[in-house]
């Protein structure tokens, strides 16, 4: 993973933020500028993983700066990585995450196209009609969004007469695992619905026992 500074809003303020530090104009030396903070950041970064940087300053009560500045440090430590999936730029700890599960973690934090994902586990082989009137949005809409979750690997269509059905590429095993694992709240909503899907898979890794 390699960090991407394309034109971002958050790289400027970020070398802003050097620019002051460097020039004397910020002080160092207090708390939030040490090291625990830092850690703190991290801290949350591995368990919230695919956070963006207004997420995590929310979330932290951090001032943006002293985001800015660790966030820049980490990358630098080669602690956190960061990718850029549509308008945000997210963050995830270095090495606890393998490609595959990177893709799923952009898609899963990302409202729409995460429960896309999550309907067409639900219901495999929808068709764009349906996707349209359960997510509410316009066909064009849908399209867009599939393309993207297809460009990361993660949807396959096929065509079926006039209509074409979506379905989710592969096992469900390792999205449901990490949806549980770093979406908690997202997993109690959508569990009832996704009953069949975990059973199925709860099956299979009984039959490999």
């Amino acid at each position: 993973m390699s960090t991407d500074g394309r034109n971002s809003g958050y790289s400027e303020c970020q070398q802003d933020e050097r620019t002051r530090v460097s020039d004397g104009l910020v002080d160092t030396n207090t708390e939030d500028y040490h090291e625990p903070r830092r850690d703190q950041i991290l801290a949350f970064i591995k368990t919230h993983p695919g956070s963006h940087l207004r997420q995590i300053q929310r979330e932290l009560g951090l001032a943006m700066g002293v985001m800015q500045y660790h966030l820049y440090a980490l990358e630098k430590e080669n602690r956190i990585a960061s990718r850029r999936r549509g308008l945000y730029k997210r963050f995830y700890p270095v090495l606890q995450f393998a490609g595959g599960q990177l893709d799923i973690l952009d898609v899963l934090s990302q409202e729409t196209e995460r429960d896309i994902l999550l309907f067409l586990i639900q219901k495999p082989e929808a068709t764009q009609k349906e996707l349209s009137e359960y997510m509410d949005i316009s066909p064009a809409s849908v399209n867009w969004h599939i393309r993207r979750l297809s460009d990361s690997g993660l949807v396959d269509s096929r065509r079926e007469g006039t209509n074409v059905r979506y379905s989710v590429r592969g096992g469900h095993g390792e999205i449901l695992a990490l949806l549980r694992s770093y979406h908690p709240m997202v997993w109690e909503r959508w569990a009832d619905r996704l009953a069949d899907a975990i059973l199925e898979i709860s099956d299979s890794e009984g039959e490999v026992r």
